[in-house]
């Protein structure tokens, strides 16, 4: 029985753990995440059904009364609003996560199904061995330890530390900045089931429902703006919110309900090397995308049961399995910028202001935009996200 360790215990790990035990792997996962630190909340599209269906966890998600999406709604490219429901879907409606909750639940199902998972345990650094990969870590006791593996399956998020272990390197795109509020109701009344979207000078808003009834505001801009702006402090960012036509209409009748602004930065890179000796990277380990396309956990969880699919490939005796892999990667890459890149070129409002000139002035941007001119502001209004 061929031994996999997994670095990182999120959805793109579990996904991979639970598929590889059904193909008859040892499974052992290293998770450093920290218990009870708030996740951000993410909406999950309806396809998220079909693959919880295929990795045979859908009937337990369905216990964890996670709460339907039922759609979006944008204002992008102009002041009209732009929908796209899941009336029609094959797949049924998305869902509004509890963050925190479902990627437990994934663990949950990895350690019932027979994985094994190192909690509050650190990768530190790892040694190749001539049929696979020496591991050593912190342990939550601070002893340093080690466990050697047969293939080694990097899902650590954005740090990809196995990865960089092995000399794989990023290749880097515009980064983002998150900053975030939670938002708690003053009278009583329901918070939309839709996620909503808006574009505004300085960048974009994303809000969105999270348990307890509770709205989520972000706004992705860019670092110097940030600075610029000081939207580090409350006062800033709600200025700044009450002035876009409609977030400032979710929050009017809320209250923030944190005391401070959560901020991370998002970051957009492709590794050079997505697979090596008797090992590859997925999810936000191997690349990470822009929100603008809202592809996070779907790509964990696809990846993670395709790279399930590789591994068992590989170990039967295919040559050509983990270069495929890759290959499919770099193109999900490519077409992610091209999808990144057209939905930036809807919006035409604010061509000289520094969020969408970053984002509008490359070359890729020209040869993509140039099929589209004489329909975007038809397009604009319609924009679906």
């Amino acid at each position: 029985m061929h031994k996999i360790i997994i670095v990182g215990a999120g959805p793109a790990g579990c996904a991979c753990a639970i598929s590889l035990l059904s193909e008859g792997f040892k499974v052992l996962l290293i998770d450093n995440s920290k218990e009870g630190k708030f996740k951000i909340g993410e909406s999950i599209p309806p396809y998220m059904n079909f693959l919880l269906k295929k990795l045979g966890v859908y009937q337990s998600f369905l216990k964890e009364q996670h709460e339907p999406c039922f759609g979006s709604c944008s204002y992008w490219g102009g002041p009209l609003r732009g929908y796209n429901d899941t009336v029609l879907s094959p797949y049924g409606h998305g869902w509004h996560l509890d963050r925190a909750t479902f990627d437990n639940s994934l663990q949950k199902e990895a350690t019932k199904r027979g994985a094994t998972i190192l909690r509050d345990t650190r990768f530190l650094s790892s040694e190749n061995l001539p049929s696979g990969h020496r591991i050593f870590m912190k342990t939550e006791t601070n002893k340093i330890e080690f466990i050697d593996a047969d293939f080694v399956v990097d899902a650590s998020g954005s740090n990809a530390v196995f990865a960089s272990s092995q000399k794989s390197r990023k290749i880097k795109g515009q980064e983002l900045i998150c900053l975030g509020m939670r938002f708690e109701r003053t009278i009583e009344k329901e918070i939309s089931k839709l996620t909503f979207l808006e574009s505004v000078p300085e960048g974009w808003w994303y809000a969105a429902r999270i348990p307890g009834n509770e709205l989520l505001v972000t706004l992705y801009t860019l670092p110097e703006i940030v600075r610029e702006l000081k939207l580090n402090e409350i006062p800033n960012w709600i200025t700044l919110a009450t002035k876009a036509p409609n977030i400032s209409k979710l929050i009017a009748e809320m209250k923030p309900k944190d005391t401070k602004i959560g901020g991370f930065t998002t970051k957009s890179f492709c590794l050079n090397k997505v697979v090596g000796n008797q090992w590859l990277a997925i999810g936000d380990a191997a690349t990470t995308y822009d929100p603008i396309t809202a592809q996070g956990i779907t790509k964990a969880v696809t990846q993670g049961i395709r790279a399930s699919e590789v591994i068992t490939q590989h170990f039967m005796g295919s040559k050509i399995a983990l270069k495929s892999f890759e290959d499919e990667i770099q193109k999900q890459y490519n077409d992610y910028k091209k999808a990144r890149t057209y939905f930036y070129s809807l919006e035409q409002r604010w061509t000289h202001a520094p969020f969408w000139k970053t984002f509008q002035k490359s070359k890729s941007f020209q040869t993509i935009l140039k099929p589209f001119k004489t329909k975007i502001k038809i397009e604009a209004n319609d924009f679906n996200w």
